[in-house]
C-alpha cells in the first residue's frame, strides 16, 4: 500500500455511523454507480464480514475489509464483451490529509490489468485494510464514525469478440525506435465508427522500463 496527496479523479465516498455496520449485521455496502471512461458505470463495495488474514510476521490473525469494484451498467455491450481496466481504490486519513491507496496503475503500466466480462464483471481486493487498523481512530480512517473511500480507473481497451464483420487496418510507423512522444494515427472507419490508434513508446521508471503500449 502506498499513500498521496492527490484525492481520487472519479469517485469518492463519505460513509458515515460506520459502527452501524457491526450494531446491525451488515456485511456489505455498495456506494451509488459512478461514471469513468465513455459509456461505463461502476460501483464500488466494501464486504465487512470477517476475512481472516495474517499481519507481515505470518503470527497473529486479523479481520479484513474487502473492496471490490464492479461494472454494472452491461446492457449495451454485445455478448462476449471485454474490458481491460486497471484501478486504485482509495482510503483518506483524516489526520494526515493523505490518501491511502492500491497501487495497482503500477501494472497498468507493465501491461497487467483486470480483465471484466460477462462472467466476471468484479474485482477487488480481499485484504485491503484490518478492521483494527480501520477501527483506531489514531491512525486517522475512521474518525467521528466517519470514513470516506474512493476508486480511479482506467481503462485500457474494449474487446467484443462476437462482432460478425471482421475489419482489418494496417498501420505503418516510421522510426519506431526513435519514438520519444506518444504516436497517433489518422482516424479510419470500421462498424460505422471512426477510430484512431495511439502509441507510447517504452519509458523507464524508477528501477525498471516500461514497455511500449498500442492503444485503439
Amino acid at each position: 500500500m502506498e499513500t498521496r496527496e492527490v484525492p481520487s479523479a472519479h469517485f469518492l465516498i463519505k460513509i458515515e455511523c460506520f459502527s452501524l455496520f457491526d450494531k446491525y449485521k451488515i456485511n456489505k455496502y455498495e456506494t451509488s454507480e459512478f461514471v469513468a471512461g465513455e459509456y461505463k458505470r461502476y460501483t464500488l463495495s466494501l464486504s465487512l464480514k470477517p476475512n481472516k488474514g495474517r499481519s507481515n510476521g505470518g503470527c497473529l490473525n486479523f479481520d479484513y475489509i474487502s473492496v471490490n469494484l464492479a461494472m454494472t451498467d452491461t446492457s449495451s455491450l454485445p455478448t462476449n464483451w471485454e474490458v481491460n481496466v486497471a484501478f486504485n481504490i482509495f482510503l483518506f486519513n483524516q489526520i494526515s490529509g493523505h490518501y491511502l491507496y492500491s497501487p495497482d496503475i503500477y501494472y497498468f503500466f507493465m501491461g497487467i490489468t483486470r480483465r471484466f466480462q460477462t462472467m466476471k464483471f468484479e474485482w477487488g481486493l480481499s485484504k485491503f485494510i484490518s478492521k483494527e487498523i480501520l477501527s483506531d481512530p489514531s491512525n486517522g480512517y475512521l474518525v467521528n464514525d466517519t470514513c470516506v473511500f474512493g476508486a480511479e480507473v482506467s481503462v485500457e481497451c474494449l474487446s467484443l469478440d462476437n462482432v460478425d464483420t471482421r475489419y482489418k487496418h494496417d498501420l505503418k510507423i516510421s522510426d519506431f525506435s526513435k519514438l520519444e512522444e506518444t504516436w497517433n494515427s489518422a482516424y479510419f472507419i470500421a462498424g460505422g465508427q471512426k477510430w484512431a490508434n495511439s502509441t507510447s513508446p517504452h519509458k523507464k521508471f524508477y528501477f525498471f522500463t516500461l514497455p511500449p503500449k498500442l492503444f485503439l
